[in-house]
């Protein structure tokens, strides 16, 4: 007799916190990763009676009174107590069979929270920090990236950006029921998503248990989404991206990521700009740097332009490193004729004013550099080694007049 009204305040205790609204957890716990046929010990066909006397069963054999030295008994009654609440409802053990274990888990986690045990609403208020209603954390953020060439990231663009991620699914529209059908109004909650909880003076509004806050109770599932409401999927929007961007900057697109299941709140997309080098220029923030190679002779070229155009306008180079001469300097806005005076050495630099790219929160322009680089020539002809040798004489007859003439005034 004992046995049995312990037993009996066991399953009123589970009732009671059924009453209050309590919530039970089914995940977090390793244990209710086995199926709940499992857990009770019947197969997926059996009856109602056999899951019933299965149950029964096995709470009389776990239930901590009769088993006071295993401080594991309370966790496998509450196992199997919750296997049972599932089961034995028809409703719930059709959902149970139809979108399978971990699914199901998934589905029901807003209706059972906490650490696997019956507990207070209110302790569970209060250790979630006073979070009394409903949150929907929305669709799950994105992150991509997109490929541009260097004008492109200095003059701005639009750009297409194609990414994967979670979008509603097509069969059911997002509603998770069958095609056809619609979700009913939760009947807990009347539709609002939030029951109230009241305990002598104190009232609370917290989300409701049964529909997760959602006000919405889908009793049979879609079968592509099997009841999750979204599916893996292709999307793709217009970027307008700003003038003078730089590598490796993100830019959030607010509302453009994941689908929401649940809610009309879509993730974000953040997408990463990767900027293709330049065979011309090189950017220093808001300044850019061009490279020119000078032979003793004439300016020969600009890497990357010797072969080719640049903005469908062929480069020609002319002048002369040690007599002086002009040259004809690409710029992001064109070509403009810059000055080499007589006698430029190797590193040198002109700094071209306003010449570079617009700063992303102010008007002002960065600067171009142009950097000299003299070539030595290795192969030369007959001719060109005699004039050489030539000015080598008059330089040495030279050095040799200046030291005369030092000695002399000594």
């Amino acid at each position: 007799v004992g046995d049995g009204v312990n037993l009996k305040k066991w399953v009123l205790l589970g009732a009671a916190n059924n009453y209050f609204g309590a919530s039970r957890s089914i995940h977090g716990s390793a244990s209710l990763a086995r199926d709940f046929y499992d857990v009770l010990g019947v197969s997926n066909k059996a009856s109602s009676d056999e899951i019933k006397k299965a149950f029964y069963g096995l709470a009389k054999k776990l239930h901590p009174d009769a088993n006071k030295d295993d401080p594991d008994t309370q966790k496998k009654f509450q196992e199997v107590s919750m296997a049972y609440e599932v089961l034995k409802d028809e409703e719930k053990r059709e959902q149970y069979d139809q979108v399978g274990h971990d699914i199901y888990l998934k589905q029901q986690s807003g209706d059972f929270g906490g650490d696997g045990g019956f507990h207070n609403p209110f302790e569970d208020i209060f250790r979630r920090g006073f979070d009394f209603y409903p949150q929907n954390i929305g669709g799950q953020d994105v992150q991509t990236f997109v490929e541009l060439s260097f004008m492109e990231a200095v003059q701005g663009c639009t750009k297409t950006v194609t990414f994967e991620t979670e979008v509603l699914c097509d069969t059911c529209g997002g509603t998770g029921a069958p095609p056809g059908t619609r979700p009913e109004t939760c009947k807990r909650c009347k539709g609002s998503g939030v029951t109230h909880v009241q305990a002598g003076m104190i009232r609370m509004d917290v989300s409701c248990g049964a529909c997760r806050g959602t006000g919405k109770i889908v009793k049979s599932f879609c079968k592509s989404c099997r009841g999750v409401k979204l599916s893996k999927g292709t999307k793709s929007i217009k970027l307008d991206i700003k003038a003078g961007i730089d590598n490796n900057e993100t830019l959030k697109v607010f509302r453009s990521g994941g689908a929401d299941p649940d809610g009309d709140r879509p993730g974000d997309l953040y997408v990463t700009i990767k900027v293709r080098e330049d065979p011309v220029f090189r950017r220093e923030g808001s300044h850019i740097h061009v490279d020119t190679v000078l032979s003793i002779t004439q300016l020969v070229c600009f890497p990357g332009l010797c072969f080719e155009t640049y903005n469908g306008i062929s480069v020609e180079l002319k002048g002369m490193a040690i007599l002086g001469g002009t040259i004809q300097v690409p710029t992001l806005t064109g070509d403009v004729v810059l000055k080499v005076r007589p006698g430029t050495q190797q590193g040198q630099m002109v700094v071209l004013k306003n010449k570079g790219i617009k700063g992303k929160n102010s008007y002002t322009l960065g600067n171009q550099y142009v950097h000299f680089n003299v070539s030595i020539p290795v192969n030369l002809t007959k001719r060109q080694r005699e004039l050489i040798q030539e000015f080598q004489k008059e330089e040495q007859d030279e050095s040799s007049d200046k030291d005369k003439a030092a000695s002399a005034s000594g």
